[in-house]
């Protein structure tokens, strides 16, 4: 039978000791680290969330008060009747209404168009896919005004100014470059061994993107219609320039409305603020999680 030496006795003993002493002072490196990065996140939590508390508590105020220094933070008294007297005066409610169609039509056309050429720019091979790729998206750094007028012209030509049809139709022949981008590198992080195995079944490659890549792809898809949806929900300037009749206006100009010539009633402005800001955040709430899956899945590939 073996025996262990006395040095090694000893030497362990001293390394047990020496790492004894040594955890408390890592329990306190990572406790210290872990309260500087999340006082830094609270802090820079209620930078961001205290223009929101404003605008919720001005929305509760009288006229007088919204303009008050210092700032008033707890409405005296707590005005209920700005949102009802808001919604009385403005047609909001065909406000939300316009929006929701605006934004539910281009969902659709930007979940089929920016699929389809994405799965064309990541699933197929043909010669020169890269370079269209490439200069597909240094069409993202050209502002919308770039455009602005030849776009006009052609639509007034076509008989489409005055409604939804120059902000909706472009939707359905891929014009968001960012949907498209996000797609396609979400589909390249598939593996080419299903769509493979689906053509030596005899699968087209329809099939093979309807019943597959969409399927696989769903994280990313809602990440887009999130996108879009809240894209939709704050354009102001495609609507004034398309759209002239104000039963048909959007959200966006609807609350452009409020504002008075001579003065305005700013606890309005923050009701109105208030009310269209709240569905995007209850959206981003019931949605966050497929959301950050989506966009931590995008791009570990290209």
């Amino acid at each position: 039978m073996q025996t262990v030496p006395p040095q090694v006795t000893s030497a362990k003993a001293a390394a047990s000791q020496r790492q004894s002493a040594l955890r408390p002072r890592r329990a306190l490196r990572r406790l210290g680290a872990s309260l500087g990065k999340h006082s830094v996140l609270i802090v820079l939590s209620a930078m961001f969330a205290l223009p929101l508390v404003w605008m919720a508590g001005t929305s509760f105020k009288t006229a007088q008060q919204a303009l008050t220094l210092p700032v008033v933070w707890w409405p005296h008294p707590f005005l209920w009747s700005n949102y009802p007297d808001l919604f009385a005066a403005l047609p909001y409610f065909r406000f939300f209404l316009n929006t929701f169609l605006y934004a539910a039509v281009t969902i659709v056309g930007v979940c089929i168009s920016s699929s389809l050429v994405a799965y064309g720019f990541s699933r197929l091979r043909w010669p020169g896919r890269d370079a269209l790729f490439y200069v597909m998206l240094m069409t993202l750094i050209l502002p919308f005004v770039c455009t602005l007028i030849p776009l006009f012209v052609m639509y007034k030509r076509f008989g489409w100014i005055g409604g939804y049809l120059p902000l909706e139709v472009p939707t359905f022949f891929g014009s968001s470059v960012f949907s498209t981008f996000l797609l396609r590198q979400f589909f390249m992080t598939i593996p080419q061994s299903l769509s493979e195995a689906a053509r030596i079944d005899g699968a087209n490659e329809f099939y093979i993107y309807l019943r597959i890549i969409l399927p696989l792809a769903k994280p990313a898809m809602a990440t887009v219609i999130l996108f879009q949806f809240i894209y939709c929900w704050n354009d102001y300037l495609g609507p004034l320039v398309y759209i002239s009749n104000q039963n048909s206006y959007p959200l966006s100009l609807g609350l452009a409305l409020i504002l008075g010539e001579f003065t305005t009633n700013w606890a309005w402005v923050m009701a109105g603020a208030t009310a269209a800001t709240a569905p995007i955040v209850i959206l981003f709430f019931f949605t966050q999680r497929t959301f950050i899956q989506g966009i931590t899945l995008t791009g570990t590939k290209g």
